[in-house]
């Protein structure tokens, strides 16, 4: 066995034993921003209820908690069940499906 064998087999024993396989990510930040809700239909429904609200189940806007526009936070009974996000049904909704930056 040469000198180079000898260190590859050596090297390769020694990851065989040690390596650990990588985890995937569970932080950071969320995926970018959905393209297809530019594209695709969408139609907005009632965010389901939950127990602790019950029929008065309510969720922050996301257009309203987006940075670009100074609009007041507001909670809102309507969703998008497509994109599964809660929008304000006007303006917000209309902004969020037409307008790359709402």
């Amino acid at each position: 066995m040469t000198y180079q064998r000898y260190r590859e087999y050596l090297m390769r024993e020694l990851l065989e034993d040690h390596h650990t396989p990588q985890r995937p990510s569970t932080g950071g930040r969320p995926p970018a921003d959905n393209p297809l809700r530019l594209t695709t239909r969408h139609f907005p429904c009632n965010v389901p209820q939950t127990a602790a609200q019950g029929s008065r189940t309510q969720r922050y806007c996301k257009a309203c908690l987006s940075g670009t526009r100074r609009r007041k936070q507001r909670l809102t009974k309507y969703m998008c069940l497509a994109c599964d996000t809660p929008l304000c049904v006007s303006p917000c909704f209309g902004e969020y499906h037409m307008l790359k930056h709402y």
